[in-house]
């Protein structure tokens, strides 16, 4: 068994519960695809993980993205690896331009609600 290979356990965090200024109810309501969210990502052992994740689907209550980037720690989560996460999870949101196309958001701003 390779330890580099071995998988990291992982959950999100919740945004709301854990910071002070997240998006608002209506900035989450709003998230459409090719928009980009932050989300923290905590290993069951070790340090949380801020990523970028780019909305591909959204429903009522769940919505899945695409992973910007390798994350720095976590093993087996992987950039362009699909994501399922709720708005309570969101921790910034970085709006699509209408000159961009859903597959390529502008660079992420941390925009956040009130």
């Amino acid at each position: 068994m390779n330890l580099f290979r071995r998988s990291t356990p992982w959950t999100l965090a919740d945004a709301v519960d854990r910071h002070a200024r997240v998006p608002g109810a209506e900035a989450t309501s709003a998230l459409e695809v090719g928009d980009a969210v932050k989300l923290v990502v905590v290993p069951r052992d070790g340090l949380e993980e801020r990523v970028w994740v780019r909305v591909t689907a959204v429903g009522d209550e769940e919505l899945v993205g695409s992973l910007r980037s390798d994350p720095a720690e976590l093993r087996g989560l992987h950039a362009g690896d699909a994501v399922t996460f709720e708005r309570r999870h969101v921790l910034a949101i970085a709006r699509r331009q209408p000159s961009d196309s859903p597959e390529t958001p502008s660079e992420p701003d941390a925009t956040v609600g009130k």
